[in-house]
């Protein structure tokens, strides 16, 4: 019983600890260089084609950037 316990234990601890990955939102067109944390953005509003969850280190890794807009967003919630 007390193996049980400390095995659940384990398993507890490392999924509770675990950094979730933050999703982004790309448009698939070739031109598109940026990506959107969230799926209202009205930079992505005027995608013409699909748009695609993925994780926001894999759109850095193809290199994509955070959309315009929501820089300024994040920039005036510091201020």
């Amino acid at each position: 019983m007390k193996k049980l316990l400390s095995v659940l234990l384990v398993i507890f601890l490392l999924t509770a600890f675990q950094t979730k990955e933050k999703e982004a939102f790309i448009c698939t067109t070739k031109s598109s260089k940026t990506y959107h944390l969230k799926k209202d953005c009205s930079g992505l509003k005027r995608c013409k084609s699909k748009i695609k969850k993925i994780t926001k280190i894999k759109a850095e890794n193809v290199g994509r950037v955070l959309c315009k807009l929501e820089v300024k967003k994040k920039y005036r919630k510091l201020i």
